[in-house]
């Protein structure tokens, strides 16, 4: 846990100066003020006696923007008022100096406890050391849909591997060999634990997993669009495609109908995540749907027991996805 001492140390300053500073004291220039400030920050330093229960837990998104983001929030925010608990929503935009200083807000308003869902620990391309440190402030954290086993905190998570297995699954049995992946980031551990899913599926089905993958640089519409582009240029392109978010399978949808083709007579398409709008595309979007509610109050039971008991060992808890079929999927032509 970082002392005062340690915040000093890391600002370049004095012990003397940095506790005027946490002591709100007038007598230090601004950009001293800063410098310690931001050390705070980096450090997840909270001064202490703040720590009294205050009925108030953070709920941690990367995104508005993706409707499961928000989805999840709504109904973890539900649960935590039948629980008892005010709600603050935090929209960290992926980022992890935006998370950083979420949590030392957090922190610093003495918050119960924190859930956070699919935070930029699922980017494992990036630094994530303060999570350790949060873990080491004593806090109260529970990891929604991509935590690394690196961590000592309780884990609530869908299966992402069934997700790739199940969607791919479900077009092999329609008949299609030529499955392709329309894919997140591949520093994303959602991606690759999807791609694992779809290899595992194609491989029992005696097929060796081809190169029909496809990277976008992130999970929008746009970039699904782009990604089915790439496919369509191979030769042969596949005949069915799955999908790292239903918002990439939407893009999808709009990029077969602009160029003339028909899904699901010459393109069958499966996304992830189960939004509301899957149901009104067109055609509705077949997808693998995330167990919204149970993922909820699993993580808001979890983060209770942790505000109640914070030295009890809570397990990690993974729910199988369920496949959602509508008119995006057909049989393949013979």
């Amino acid at each position: 846990m970082a002392s005062l001492r340690d915040v000093a140390e890391h600002a370049g300053v004095s012990l003397a100066t940095a506790s005027r500073v946490v002591s709100g004291l007038d007598n230090v220039r601004s950009e001293t003020r800063e410098r310690v400030e931001r050390a705070m920050r980096e450090l997840l330093y909270v001064p202490p006696g703040r720590r009294p229960a205050t009925g108030m837990i953070g709920l941690l998104v990367p995104s508005l923007e993706n409707p499961i983001f928000p989805a999840l929030a709504q109904a973890m925010e539900e649960r935590a008022t039948e629980a008892g608990f005010a709600s603050i929503l935090c929209n960290t935009t992926a980022a992890a100096f935006r998370e950083v200083d979420y949590v030392h807000m957090l922190l610093d308003r003495s918050a119960d406890g924190m859930i956070f869902i699919s935070c930029e620990m699922t980017n494992l391309s990036g630094d994530h050391d303060h999570y350790a440190r949060l873990v080491d402030e004593g806090a109260r954290s529970v990891f929604v849909n991509g935590a690394l086993n690196t961590l000592t905190v309780p884990s609530v998570a869908v299966d992402e591997r069934s997700a790739g297995e199940l969607a791919t699954q479900h077009l092999l049995d329609l008949g299609h060999r030529r499955i392709g992946y329309v894919a997140g980031p591949d520093y994303y551990l959602p991606t690759r634990e999807k791609g694992a899913g779809r290899q595992s599926a194609l491989r029992a089905a005696g097929l060796e997993p081809d190169g029909l993958v496809v990277h976008a640089a992130s999970f929008t519409v746009e970039e699904g669009r782009q990604a089915l582009r790439t496919l369509l240029e191979l030769n042969p392109a596949p005949t069915g495609v799955i999908c790292s978010s239903d918002l990439m399978a939407i893009g999808v949808l709009q990029e077969a109908a602009a160029r003339g083709l028909r899904v699901p007579a010459d393109l069958s398409v499966v996304g992830f995540d189960g939004i509301e709008a899957t149901a009104w595309t067109s055609p509705p979007l077949t997808t693998v749907e995330q167990p919204i509610e149970e993922i909820a109050e699993t993580a808001v039971n979890a983060l209770r027991s942790l505000i109640a008991e914070p030295d009890k060992p809570l397990p990690d808890y993974s729910f199988r996805p369920r496949l959602k079929v509508r008119a995006s999927t057909a049989a393949a032509k013979s």
